[in-house]
């Protein structure tokens, strides 16, 4: 197994850790209407409107293009993003930005559009190919950002408010750029913006946002304000995420969400994910699936392994849900969280196998390789060997 030290911006020494926290974000409903005024504050006129062709067809993003027009803006809009979004994606936005002769960035959809604008910001700010922007992050990054607008449409990554961006290369490989300088600097949080999202959407953004919350305050990264910030998405989070199912037209349970994703966010940008993300990542590159779906299928069978190492985290985190009566023990606490989390997945119908998501016990080999070298793995709070891993992939059942 690795010893390599976990991410420099996560550190494991209780003593020692930093915070800086993402640009200004705007709350509540109607607010994506200060979007003219921020512009013009920013001194934006040609901005490429990023977003994807699905957004467009429901009607919400020509509002923004209408506004921005009204305040004398000539938006360039670029529609082109994949649901699993791609390197490709962030070199035609780029080509769109170059041929407009564009000043800022508006991007309008879920975590993989704001996660292709964070890609292009990087790459507007070094002199450097694109691949290597991505392999090394902030330290090619030599120019100031342009001015860079997120309107979040769906309440589940918390890209808008993260240090990180994923996007896959042609062969299927992904690659995660972590860069403050790309991050938004201006946030729209307006439910309004995600009430036309598909049930199954808002379900398996919802669950990304308790397993971010959930992998942030539990794993052994040390940084207070990071875990006082995810037990706070999480305690939103797994009180918001029924009752928007129960209630898709229900502002305010879609304002928890929102609020709850970009707490996430920031929290995962100071401390990090734990092992359901390291589990997830190396499947990932198997399948194409959205996150949440293989989140699904890691997330109890890790927590479960993890438990004896990490019960007073787990009752922790209960207690901050208001889970069990007071008085209990941190293992019944700490088991009554993971039943909770098991409870959230079903009721969000998302898959418990791998055999759902179409993998074969023969695929695993590489997964488990890469596992070991994961770094959301290696915060986890109980380590697994090769073998735990390997027996940890089998008991979720392939095909």
């Amino acid at each position: 197994m690795s010893n390599a030290a976990p991410p420099s911006f996560f550190g494991t020494q209780p003593d020692r850790f930093d915070f800086a926290w993402p640009g200004h974000a705007v709350f509540g409903a109607g607010c994506a209407q200060q979007l003219p005024a921020w512009a013009a504050a920013r001194g934006v006129a040609r901005p490429l409107v990023l977003s994807d062709g699905g957004l467009v067809r429901a009607g919400i993003v020509a509002p923004m293009l209408d506004a921005l027009r009204a305040a004398g803006l000539t938006p360039a809009l670029f529609d082109g993003v994949a649901a699993n979004p791609t390197l490709a994606n962030a070199t035609q936005a780029r080509a769109h930005w170059d041929a407009h002769g564009c000043d800022g960035l508006v991007a309008i959809g879920g975590g993989s559009v704001i996660d292709v604008g964070k890609v292009l910001i990087a790459g507007l700010c070094a002199d450097a190919p694109i691949e290597q922007v991505l392999r090394e992050g902030e330290r090619v990054l030599t120019r100031d950002a342009p001015p860079f607008a997120a309107l979040p449409t769906t309440a589940g990554t918390g890209s808008e408010s993260t240090t990180a961006a994923l996007v896959k290369d042609g062969q299927g490989r992904k690659h995660v750029l972590r860069s403050r300088r790309s991050r938004p600097q201006w946030v729209a949080l307006d439910p309004q913006l995600t009430l036309s999202v598909p049930a199954s959407v808002t379900a398996s953004t919802g669950f990304d946002t308790v397993m971010h919350a959930l992998g942030a305050a539990t794993n052994r990264a040390s940084n207070p304000v990071g875990e006082a910030l995810a037990l706070q998405a999480l305690a939103l989070s797994v009180q918001a995420l029924p009752a928007v199912l129960a209630d898709p037209s229900s502002l305010k349970a879609r304002s928890d969400m929102l609020l709850a994703s970009y707490l996430a966010g920031v929290a995962m940008s100071l401390r990090g994910v734990d092992g359901i993300h390291g589990l997830c990542t190396p499947l990932e590159a198997l399948v194409d699936v959205p996150h949440a779906h293989v989140l699904a299928v890691t997330c109890v069978p890790l927590m479960r392994f993890t438990l004896s190492a990490a019960a007073s985290r787990y009752a922790q985190a209960a207690r901050s849900c208001g889970l069990g009566a007071a008085g209990r023990d941190d293992e019944a606490l700490a088991h009554a969280l993971v039943d909770e989390v098991d409870r959230l997945r079903q009721l969000a119908g998302l898959p418990r196998t791998l055999a759902e998501l179409g993998l074969h016990a023969a695929q695993l080999a590489p997964a488990i390789e890469a596992a070991l070298d994961n770094a959301s793995l290696r915060l986890n709070a109980r380590q697994p060997t090769r073998d735990e891993i390997a027996a940890l992939y089998q008991s979720m059942r392939p095909a």
